[in-house]
């Protein structure tokens, strides 16, 4: 078996890949980490998981860790200013390394709020108010101006990467839980999401497929969804009917004294600043001040009023105004790809995971059923 080196494969969409890889019975599965206390969730796997230590912006080291690898997946996190950074750095070491195909996550973000219709090969927008979107931009733009000689790339564009140990998941569920969640518009807006196991399954493809494949694809879900039909889906088992909660307008946002500070916070040489000063401040140190600001720790996870007043998160409010699902026609066409788990059984299943959170409080009503979209 070819190995697959996972870079970043720390985080929840590496750490379930390489669960996907392991438990396939594949060999030559390999996770390159920043520190060794990114090692210890893979000790569970024993050998049947390599890992190696590189930061993903130092080309030198990437090289030596990625070195006979057939595939090299970027999955890696961090702040904006580090985004586009490590993209060139795993590039240039798997062209220096020998490596035949890059896999390299980007982000549906790129498109902004989807106004209109769009395709897989559309440039992103030139401008955003969010720094990974324009981190992730940049990085696309840069992966296109490249040559390639000798270099598959591929670029995988996903929506909310969703479901069982998803932390939007868990912000979802929680704000479900509290009543303190929101619908833009009521929600009638698109969920341009892809379930984790679907996504985990896209990039197998990615890795797998013979041929050249080469491109830029979006990755999502088969059916298209709304808002208020996900939270729908949600609510019920969370105690939550999302009838109830606040209705906020789509077409101007609802500035408050929080939002603004992230206003500021997301201009580009504010954020660098940030993330840099973030870097030298003790873990001990910010899980206090993280713990200052959430206030003292309630036992009491679901409230028993709605909230009349939404505290409208800017980031959540742009999700909710996307007005078209991204296809994924080309993708299914190019892989010979359709998605293996279906909208409600990826329901049942993080309803599921959240009642083993605790955050349940009943088992679903009923199941909706969703229109396929594999091929708009």
């Amino acid at each position: 078996m070819n190995t697959i080196a996972i870079v970043g494969a720390g985080g929840f969409v590496g750490t379930s890949l390489i669960e996907s890889l392991v438990l396939s019975g594949n060999s030559g599965v390999r996770a390159v980490v920043r520190s060794y206390r990114n090692m210890a969730g893979f000790c569970r796997f024993g050998d049947a998981v390599e890992v190696r230590l590189a930061d993903a912006t130092r080309e030198a080291a990437l090289v030596k860790a990625i070195a006979g690898a057939a595939v090299v997946v970027n999955v890696t996190t961090g702040p904006p200013a580090g985004i586009v950074e490590s993209t060139r750095a795993i590039y240039n070491a798997c062209r220096a390394a020998g490596v035949p195909r890059f896999v390299h996550l980007s982000s549906a973000v790129v498109y902004g709020d989807v106004e209109q219709p769009i395709d897989d090969d559309a440039a992103p927008l030139d401008k955003h108010w969010m720094p990974y979107a324009r981190a992730k931009a940049e990085s696309e733009r840069w992966l296109r101006a490249q040559g390639h000689a000798g270099l598959e790339v591929v670029v995988l564009r996903p929506g909310i990467v969703w479901g069982v140990r998803s932390p939007h998941t868990t912000g979802f569920a929680r704000s479900l839980a509290r009543k303190s969640s929101f619908l833009v518009d009521g929600g009638a807006h698109v969920f341009n999401g892809v379930y984790i196991a679907n996504f985990v399954a896209m990039i197998r493809a990615a890795c797998d497929a013979r041929g050249s494949v080469a491109g830029f694809y979006n990755a999502g879900d088969a059916e298209r969804v709304t808002w208020r039909e996900f939270y729908d889906a949600l609510g019920g088992a969370l105690g939550c009917d999302p009838a109830q909660l606040p209705v906020v307008n789509g077409e101007k946002f609802p500035w408050s004294t929080g939002a603004v500070i992230d206003a500021v916070q997301s201009l580009a040489p504010v954020n660098a600043l940030y993330h840099r000063l973030k870097t030298h401040i003790p873990d001990g140190l910010k899980a206090a001040i993280r713990s200052r600001l959430e206030g003292s720790y309630s036992f009491d996870r679901h409230a028993t009023a709605y909230a009349t007043v939404a505290s409208v998160d800017r980031e959540l409010w742009h999700l909710q105004r996307v007005r078209h699902k991204l296809p994924v026609k080309k993708f299914a066409a190019a892989f010979q790809f359709s998605t293996p788990v279906s909208f409600p059984e990826a329901v049942g299943r993080t309803l599921a995971w959240i009642e083993s959170l605790g955050l349940a409080v009943a088992a679903p009503a009923h199941t909706i059923e969703f229109s396929k979209a594999s091929n708009e």
